[in-house]
């Protein structure tokens, strides 16, 4: 289960199978044994896989609760200086929640992930 996957195949409301590319979703929502994945507000779809297999699936995405797992290439703005009222807001607008546990880790990760890109842009 270490494999890293560049798409992902779901269904749609009419059954038909739809391959996703990793670079297009926004992120996933833990939902029991399943876990929704969700392309912009309108726009989410019911996977098999919970949000765990998900994270084995896509390591490049950030684990920021305990139900959500966000692609970085999305956030647009974070706020992590209240440890009590962290968000994450995506492209589309959508704010998230950053759970407690979670903050220093993502500050951590936002240092390298924007660290990296200025290092790729020059």
């Amino acid at each position: 289960m270490n494999s890293t996957r560049t798409s992902v195949k779901v269904r749609d409301r009419r059954g038909r199978a739809i391959t996703i590319s990793a670079k297009q979703i926004l992120f996933f929502e833990g939902w029991s044994n399943y876990s929704r994945i969700f392309l912009n507000k309108q726009t989410s779809f019911v996977s098999s896989y919970t949000l765990k297999e998900q994270q084995e699936y896509h390591p490049s995405f950030w684990r920021i609760s305990r139900s959500y797992l966000v692609n970085p290439e999305h956030i647009v703005h974070m706020d992590l200086h209240d440890m009590h009222n962290s968000w994450v807001e995506l492209s589309d607008s959508t704010r998230l929640p950053v759970s407690r546990r979670r903050v220093k880790s993502i500050v951590l990760l936002a240092k390298f992930f924007t660290s990296s890109l200025s290092q790729v842009a020059e």
